[in-house]
């Protein structure tokens, strides 16, 4: 049974923090985050995830083998939802998991082991927001990294293409013929 006022679909957007698994009546739902706003989605993470892909011309499938041509990452691999939104994502486990969440590259401020649980983290958001997550410190930190590497290797390349697609014009002064 779905509860009144619940969303049934979700497309990440710049205003997106993060996709948080959270269980609720036995399903695995997802607590959506954005910068003044938080609400239940009924999807898992990864399945908004992999919607928000598709709404921006991929999948999450696609977009997993796009970092890994790129940087050889073989499991949890950061994504790129939007290049031109610059809409940066990690899983905080395996995507093959229903429980886990996605965390925008963009909002990470500052984050802890968690207060409750050393094995755990307590991520801060741009925002201020805080949120403690089913993740270790270690792991959370290898994958803002891995994130941040990836961002820096996909931009280089974007850049690069764009200043070698442009075609010169001939000059005012230089003779049509």
């Amino acid at each position: 049974m779905m509860k009144e006022g619940l969303k049934t679909e979700y497309e990440v957007n710049e205003k997106t923090i993060a996709l948080i698994a959270v269980e609720e009546e036995g399903k695995i739902r997802t607590r959506v985050m954005e910068e003044e706003d938080s609400f239940i989605v009924d999807l898992c993470p990864t399945r908004v995830i992999d919607d928000s892909c598709k709404y921006f011309g991929s999948n999450l499938s696609g977009r997993i083998s796009g970092t890994k041509a790129i940087t050889n990452y073989t499991h949890k691999s950061p994504i790129v939802i939007s290049g031109m939104l610059k809409l940066y994502y990690f899983p905080t486990m395996s995507p093959a998991r229903l429980e886990c969440s996605w965390i925008s590259h963009n909002y990470v401020r500052t984050f802890f082991p968690s207060d409750r649980d050393p094995k755990r983290t307590a991520v801060q958001f741009m925002n201020k927001a805080w949120e403690d997550l089913a993740v270790s410190p270690g792991v959370f930190s290898n994958q803002l990294e891995r994130t941040a590497q990836f961002r820096l290797m996909y931009e280089k390349r974007f850049a690069s293409t764009v200043r070698h697609s442009f075609v010169s014009e001939p000059s005012p002064s230089t003779p049509i013929r």
